[in-house]
């Protein structure tokens, strides 16, 4: 007959067990951004939902160019962990240019820093891990295969070097989202920019895509269904507070200052990963872009039957549900030091 201290250390080994068997089955991913103040708002997003909500576990950051040079990338990954007390996530640098062409970016639409030209700086900031992104993004697709979704809110830089290096990594990842690209229409004409700054990237990762793996999340869709008031971002989701809104705050003020509205990509590619309900509508598409000529870094589009697609494009959102889910994610810090 088993006694009662025998029978505690069986309980206390059977939940110690759950636990671990619980986090290893617990969804992956891998942020690759180009940390300006809307990758901020992202990447908290990820880790306040991993806190309060049993969210997926954010294994890794992976840097690259784009709203900011690389650089400048690393440090901004560094201070967002440091401002959101989560510098145990480890860094991976990625590419300081393009596959081909390094295109010059001069509209320092976030500040020169890419956070706003706060000025904020933190003590004891965590060094970034000596492998490269790009391997590091290959060996976490083998540790967890089936299981890590991949979130690029950036150029495609990364993922495509790695699709190169080894061409099952698509095939191993659960999921990849794309926060990159325009449908292309009268009302947007130009190139979108994390798809202009490495098109040729974009192009590898569309010809190797197929849409039970590839979501793409195109910023015309989020200008058109996610136009929200500059009222409500600054005195609503802005007057939260906590110390990660008032430091989102700064990031996103020089971008604050010159819009008539709030229209945010990053923040919403995330979201779509962490509450697919919010997508209205999904559409198939064959997707690419075009790297040639005039219309470089235009994307092609044409609307066609899930065999026919490469990727799946989410269409539509529901903005009122979108705007109450940031509220309650980023609202959840205030309302536990409340308690």
């Amino acid at each position: 007959m088993l006694n009662l201290k025998t029978v505690f250390v069986i309980l206390l080994v059977c939940a110690c067990v759950h636990c671990l068997s619980t986090e290893e089955k617990k969804p992956k991913v891998v942020i690759d951004n180009d940390a300006g103040g809307d990758d901020a708002m992202a990447i908290f997003l990820a880790l306040l939902y991993e806190k309060y909500f049993d969210g997926p576990e954010l294994l890794a950051l992976t840097t690259g160019n784009g709203n900011t040079n690389e650089d400048n990338v690393y440090y901004n990954n560094q201070r967002i962990l440091k401002v959101a007390e989560r510098d145990d996530v480890p860094i991976y640098r990625g590419s300081k240019v393009s596959l081909v062409t390094t295109p010059i970016v001069d509209d320092d639409y976030y500040g020169i820093d890419g956070l706003g030209d706060s000025g904020i700086s933190y003590p004891d900031l965590v060094p970034a891990k000596t492998e490269n992104a790009v391997n590091a993004l290959i060996e976490y697709s083998k540790t967890y295969e089936g299981d890590l979704t991949v979130i690029t809110i950036g150029t495609l830089t990364n993922v495509a070097l790695a699709i190169r290096l080894d061409p099952a990594f698509l095939s191993r990842l659960k999921h990849l989202y794309i926060g990159a690209g325009h449908i292309h229409n009268d009302e947007n004409p130009s190139p979108e920019f994390n798809a202009h700054v490495d098109v040729e990237a974009y192009h590898v990762v569309a010809q190797n895509a197929s849409p039970d793996k590839v979501t793409v999340v195109p910023f015309s869709q989020i200008k058109q269904y996610l136009n929200i008031s500059k009222d409500w971002r600054e005195n609503h989701l802005g007057a939260i507070d906590t110390e990660i809104m008032k430091a989102q705050n700064k990031f996103e003020k020089v971008a604050l200052d010159v819009e008539p509205s709030w229209q945010a990509l990053d923040p919403a590619v995330v979201s779509l990963f962490l509450r697919p309900d919010l997508v209205k509508e999904y559409k198939y598409s064959k997707y690419d872009i075009i790297i040639c000529g005039d219309q470089r870094g235009i994307n092609t589009n044409t609307f066609v039957e899930k065999d026919e697609a490469n990727v799946r494009i989410a269409y539509s959102v529901k903005m009122e549900e979108y705007k109450t889910f940031l509220l309650n994610v980023f609202g959840a810090e205030q309302s536990e030091n409340k308690i």
